[in-house]
Formats: structure tokens, C-alpha cells, sequence
């Protein structure tokens, strides 16, 4: 549960389900739940499922809340996927759609609000698990920075807040294939009869890993740090950057395409006036520029011809 500063400079939050309460000594969490059909199944327990039980006819789903994202606001989401351990070895496919919740910050679960019920956001993602699952071991959700993005983007989203994911089964008819994957939950214990050890297991508690780069700031932001370029358009390959508002400052600048891909980045000591060669193979189009310092962001765009 922290964040820190990756190498190309996002920041990586990580973020585990956490305690809610006691059963007794024992610490439990009501931040994680299962829904079976249109009733919730359990809030304590060692397992989670998602999925179909063909047998049964059960669609079951589920929900995991993550409180204290240090995401802020207008934050852009890089990357974002959910690390989850299985809790039996299982291999029929199951069909999986992910939400987040559209909500500022999510509440905890409870025993009669069903986790379906809850506000979707617009974004949506497909998780259709095909390959086996063995007991215990590591598996990873597919890419969630689209529902992440439309979270932290809402009006009233602020650091520190909690965000909910829902995990939803769906119907794939009567079958005696058991296409419901189990993953482990906080109270999880490894059971032995299946080989563990009886013991708890806070490895294996889902966690939440998101990649973030600063809020772009707002043109009339930008005007205030007295950024500029030029020439723009550029014709040729040197352009100048006006860093008045940055100068004796460290800044990270970085070049990208029109789809937020990395082309070239400079870091050094920003000077009133600076200046740099574009890539002599990059093709005419649209780029940004991008200057950082440690408090301050300005976003520009410039056009190659």
C-alpha cells in the first residue's frame, strides 16, 4: 500500500483489500463480497467466485473495494491491472464483465445491497479466462486503466478516496462444467486438505496496481508558467522552448505522439530559452511536449510539417 516514482517517471499506487473489522480476534474485511444470482452469498470468507456454475444455474460475481487511492483527480492512468491468487485448480473457460463503480467514493459492501445494483461506470472490460488455474498461484486481470481513468476523472473524485470494482458472471447455459474461477480473499486460509498449511495468507490478498502521470494542467495553467515554443508549425528539425517560469529547475521534458507514445525525452536544468532537435524520422503530424518539473506540468502541442 504505497506509491512511488517508476523509473520513466509515472507513479505506481498499489493498493491491497483491507481490514474492516473483527470476528472475534480474527481481523475481517467487508471490503471484498460475492453475489450469487440476485442475492449476496457471503462477506467473510476464504474465497471469492466469479463466473457461471452451470449445474446450479448460478451466476455469480463479485466485489472488491480498494480505500486510500492516491490518485489524483484529472490523473492520467497509464496502466492498471489486478493481481488475484487462485484458490482451486480450475480450467473451464469463464466469461467475466469488469466495472468499476461510478461513484466518488465507494462505500463498503453489506449483506443485502447487491454488488450488481451498484452505479457502472460507461467503460466496461471483457475478462474471458480460458487458461487453467492452479491452486495458489499468481494470476493478473487484463488492462483497467479505462475504468480507472473514468473514476479519478469525475468532479468530485479527490486522493485518498475508495474505488470498487465489480466482476460480474454471466449466463452460459446449463452445463456440468464449473466455469466459476475461485481466487483467494483477505480472510483466506490455506486449506489442508487441499495441501496448504491452515494458515492465513496476506500475500495472496487481491491488490490493485496503478501507473499514473500528473494531471495536465489547463491552458490558462500553461500561460501562467510562460511556456511557449517555436517555430510551430515546425518545418524543420530545431525548435526552441521558452522556460521562463521553469528556470534553474530540473524538468523532465518529454515528446509524444498523438496517442500518448513516448517518442524522446531530455532532462537538465531549464534555461530562460532552450534549444531541441526533433527525431529526424519523425513523420509530419501532431505531437505534445510535455515539461515537468518537481510541482509544475505544461503541456504543449506542436505541429510537424
Amino acid at each position: 500500500m504505497a506509491a512511488f516514482t517508476t523509473a520513466n517517471g509515472q507513479i505506481l499506487d498499489t493498493i491491497r483489500i483491507q481490514g474492516t473489522g473483527l470476528d472475534g480476534t480474527v481481523v475481517t474485511s467487508s471490503d471484498d463480497a460475492e453475489q450469487i444470482n440476485n442475492e449476496i452469498d457471503k462477506l467473510f470468507d476464504d474465497d471469492l467466485d466469479m463466473g457461471w456454475e452451470g449445474d446450479e444455474f448460478n451466476v455469480v460475481s463479485t466485489g472488491l473495494r480498494f480505500r486510500g487511492i492516491k490518485v489524483p483527480k484529472n490523473a492520467v492512468i497509464d496502466s492498471a491491472y489486478l493481481e488475484i491468487f487462485a484458490h482451486e485448480d480450475e480450467g473451464d473457460l469463464a466469461k467475466i464483465t469488469i466495472y468499476a463503480e461510478a461513484a466518488d467514493n465507494c462505500t463498503t459492501y453489506n449483506e443485502t445491497d447487491l454488488i450488481s445494483n451498484r452505479v457502472k461506470t460507461t467503460a466496461a472490460i471483457k475478462w474471458d479466462i480460458a487458461e487453467p488455474w492452479t491452486i495458489w498461484n499468481k494470476y493478473r486481470s487484463p488492462e483497467l486503466k479505462t475504468l480507472i481513468q473514468e473514476v479519478v476523472s469525475r468532479p468530485n473524485w479527490q486522493s485518498g478516496n475508495a474505488l470498487a470494482l465489480m466482476f460480474l458472471g454471466e449466463d452460459q447455459g446449463a452445463s456440468s462444467d464449473d466455469n466459476a474461477r475461485d481466487f483467494e480473499a483477505f480472510e483466506n486460509i490455506a486449506d489442508p486438505d487441499d495441501g496448504g498449511d491452515g494458515l492465513n495468507h496476506p500475500e495472496r490478498i487481491p491488490k490493485l496496481y496503478i501507473y499514473y502521470s500528473a494531471p495536465t494542467r489547463t491552458v490558462d495553467q500553461q500561460r501562467v508558467y510562460s511556456v511557449s515554443l517555436s517555430p510551430n508549425p515546425l518545418k524543420g528539425n530545431l525548435f526552441n522552448l521558452s522556460l521562463s517560469a521553469f528556470e534553474g529547475e530540473t524538468v523532465s521534458i518529454a515528446l509524444k505522439d498523438a496517442t500518448g507514445r513516448m517518442i524522446q525525452t531530455w532532462k537538465q536544468t531549464a534555461l530562460a530559452q532552450n534549444s531541441f532537435n526533433f527525431p529526424t524520422a519523425t513523420p509530419a503530424g501532431v505531437y505534445m511536449i510535455e515539461v515537468k518539473s518537481a510541482e509544475k506540468v505544461a503541456v504543449l502541442k506542436i505541429v510537424k510539417q
